[in-house]
């Protein structure tokens, strides 16, 4: 008999609304959203009882909308515990969606050559061998300017003569 495996169906499921003001407040400006993050993220640890916490897109924008320097006070999201101990965690009346981190680029293979035919969209491999280079000529030597003299300027104090001292009354 083949047993069906209910994949990610919710053991606990809970609705906060958790303080974000005081773990920021002493934060530099530059870190507050980062630590409203961390905060959050250890407040649904500490409740849920689980190390695994997922936030969703819609909780990550709304956190991060207003920039890094002003996080909401407080936040309401409704979180999830799979039966596996993952947390999910999302705005309070959204539905979860996994944030989507970009792959990094594999930049560790491929010659030189690859490499930059690759980023100005040339032919890559044995075809970027067989097509001619085209070779630059050497320029004919350009015969410098005449040099000018500079004009002389009402600021310049070298060019000017100074005035001849008047004589004192006696």
């Amino acid at each position: 008999m083949a047993e069906k495996k209910k994949e990610n169906q919710a053991v606990l499921e809970r609705t906060y609304t958790i303080p974000l003001r005081s773990a920021f407040r002493n934060a530099a400006p530059h870190r507050k959203a980062n630590r409203a993050v961390s905060a959050l993220r250890a407040f649904l640890a500490k409740h849920m009882k689980s190390e695994d916490v997922r936030l969703g897109q819609h909780l990550n924008a709304f956190l991060w909308a207003r920039g890094i320097k002003s996080p909401p006070p407080r936040v309401t999201v409704k979180a999830v515990k799979d039966s596996e101990g993952v947390v999910r965690a999302e705005l309070e009346g959204k539905t979860y969606k996994e944030s989507v981190k970009p792959l990094p680029k594999d930049e560790g293979t491929g010659t030189i050559q690859e490499k930059i035919s690759s980023a100005i969209g040339g032919k890559k491999g044995k075809e970027a061998d067989e097509t001619p280079v085209p070779t630059a000529e050497p320029k004919a030597k350009a015969e410098p300017a005449p040099k000018t003299e500079p004009k002389a300027d009402s600021k310049d104090v070298k060019s000017e003569k100074k005035p001849e001292a008047k004589p004192k009354k006696e």
